[in-house]
């Protein structure tokens, strides 16, 4: 038992960097809701949930955040994104980096995103 948890190890180790378990490429810009969050760097993903608000994860906040929509590859420039500061950030009130309970948060847009494109 312990050899094939020690072989289970190795190979998460050398394993590629996907973040998402198990999953797999969705089609270009069918997610129009899923943003990127930015400070210098991709750190965190949310959701759109209008044109002024994206919701995500608390463990995520920093009191500034760049949100980028409408990417596909974030290491690539398609001509499709938008770049919107935050304005405000609200981490639910009850948060607890301790044991990780009440994870969700607000993020209110700059701006309106535009959801046409």
């Amino acid at each position: 038992m312990r050899c094939l948890v020690f072989i289970l190890l190795i190979g998460a180790a050398f394993a590629e960097d996907d973040k998402i378990v198990g999953g797999y490429e969705c089609t270009p810009h069918s997610q129009a809701h899923q943003v990127s969050l930015n400070s210098g760097y991709h750190f965190c993903g949310g959701s759109l949930v209008n044109a002024e608000w994206v919701v995500s994860a608390a463990h995520c906040y920093k009191s500034r955040v760049e949100v980028r929509l409408g990417e596909h590859n974030i290491r690539l420039t398609e001509g499709t994104e938008q770049f919107i500061s935050s304005s405000r950030v609200i981490r639910h009130p009850n948060y607890s980096s301790y044991n990780i309970d009440n994870d969700i948060m607000l993020i209110k847009l700059s701006k309106p995103a535009n959801l046409n494109l």
